[in-house]
């Protein structure tokens, strides 16, 4: 069964989280456009990755999708319900199936509490169980992401990177979760190190039926990881399609950088660098036309006027550049 006939257990449509910015007294208002117009849909089982430059709103896109902060416009469905509908309570109750992986872990722990307290802390927040209960839950699921029962007892500045981006895996999947959003990952780890947490969340993801989207700033580490790929710049999705179509055929101007700049150890399978001018774009009220347009080498004047509309131009692959029209 393709991704595309899978159930759809995440919607997003037009979905926007604005910033407002102070401009003093009597000044019209500005806001930071972090997410701006994104229409995504995951199916269950899929790694989606979200790829894109620092700054460019994927991991305030991640959030806004599981309600971590509320969407300034736009429709979220998670599981057939619009959370943004839902009131506090019903969120909890919510976030048992939809969990969050970040980027450092140690900024998410509790220093003062040993892993343990904090595993078990999560399962008694939504009444799971009998304390004896929830010990043998998290000694099971320290057990799937690889630490030991001794691991328990300690506290999170005893642990190397890589163990405590475990426990973090840990505390998303305590609850069982459906949908996992994973906020750069690995990018604090080293590159062994990286490949360690790739392949168990890999394993983890077919053990458990996990829907992961997979946020990053480097295409490289989804190349093998992810089933599809979307590529975001200034808070608008440009391309999205499935990983091999990506990274063979990658169409807008944006994404062939982005590839290009990925070392290549075979000669012949080279791609020639491809350099962008310019400085990018403010995401303060920004101005008409595609947003990339003063950093693109083949901009004419609609791109620079008229915003391009994201579009398939082949099965499952979308792109929103101008000069993909006939």
């Amino acid at each position: 069964m393709g991704m595309t006939e899978r159930p759809i257990v995440l919607q997003g449509t037009g979905v926007r989280k604005y910033f407002p910015v102070h401009t003093g007294f009597g000044k019209p208002k500005k806001y930071v456009k972090a997410v701006d117009g994104v229409d995504i849909t995951i199916h269950e089982g899929e790694i989606y990755g979200l790829v894109g430059e620092t700054g460019c709103g994927k991991s305030t896109l991640g959030r806004t999708l599981i309600r971590l902060t509320d969407p300034t416009d736009g429709n979220i469905s998670v599981l057939g319900k619009d959370i943004t509908k839902l009131n506090d309570k019903q969120m909890t109750d919510m976030r048992q199936k939809i969990q969050m992986v970040f980027q450092d872990p140690y900024t998410s722990l509790d220093p003062k509490q040993k892993v343990g307290d904090i595993l078990m802390e999560t399962l008694e927040i939504h009444g799971i169980g009998s304390k004896k209960e929830r010990l043998d839950i998290a000694m099971e699921i320290m057990g799937k992401v690889g630490l030991r029962p001794e691991h328990f007892y300690r506290y999170p500045h005893e642990f190397s990177g890589g163990q405590r981006q475990r426990v973090g895996l840990a505390r998303a999947l305590i609850l069982n979760p459906k949908v996992i959003v994973c906020d750069e990952p690995v990018s604090a780890l080293d590159v062994s190190i990286q490949a360690q947490i790739l392949n168990l969340m890999q394993d983890l993801q077919e053990q458990m039926g996990l829907t992961y989207i997979f946020i990053t700033h480097d295409l490289s580490v989804v190349n093998h990881f992810a089933n599809d790929i979307a590529v975001m710049y200034l808070g608008q999705l440009i391309e999205k399609a499935p990983s091999v179509t990506l990274f063979d055929n990658p169409v807008h101007p944006y994404t062939k950088a982005l590839l290009s700049a990925i070392p290549v150890p075979s000669l012949r399978k080279k791609r020639q660098r491809v350099m962008l001018n310019g400085e990018i774009s403010s995401p303060i009220n920004p101005k008409p036309g595609c947003r990339f347009a003063v950093r693109c080498p083949y901009a004419t004047d609609r791109c620079r006027s008229e915003e391009p509309k994201l579009v398939e131009i082949e099965k499952d692959h979308f792109v929103a550049c101008h000069l993909t029209e006939k």
